[in-house]
């Protein structure tokens, strides 16, 4: 069970395949390769915690596990691809069920701006 799970947050959050290549998918390729609906696959996910939805409100940095992944396809073995999504599959592990605060990570992005701005302010020559 385990590792079905695992391999199904492989395929379908990090783009790696069961035998470790890396290959963007989507539900509908998923669900045909498993010769299931996407409506299946959705509930095969719920019944996992790896619902889209479950996924998106944890707080979790599923976007840093994808782009390590990403970078790291066409440079290191498929043995060390499913070693680096399987510590991304743990991570994800101990986060499900913390709620991701959305108000938290607006505020931080809107700082992130201002600093952005008060940055290049700095960097432009005075009007004359």
């Amino acid at each position: 069970m385990a590792d079905e799970t695992f391999l199904l947050f492989c395929e379908y959050y990090l783009g790696l395949t069961p035998e470790g290549e890396f290959r963007f998918t989507n539900a509908n390729k998923m669900a045909r390769r498993l010769n299931c609906t996407p409506a299946d696959l959705f509930a095969t996910l719920k019944r996992h915690r790896l619902h889209p939805d479950t996924v998106l409100n944890t707080d979790f940095p599923l976007a840093r596990y994808q782009v390590d992944i990403q970078l790291a396809a066409g440079t290191v073995a498929s043995e060390r691809l499913l070693e680096m999504a399987r510590a991304a599959y743990e991570a994800y592990l101990g986060a499900v069920g913390t709620p991701r605060d959305w108000l938290r990570e607006i505020e931080q992005e809107r700082e992130a701006d201002r600093e952005r701005e008060r940055e290049r302010r700095r960097r432009e020559p005075p009007p004359i």
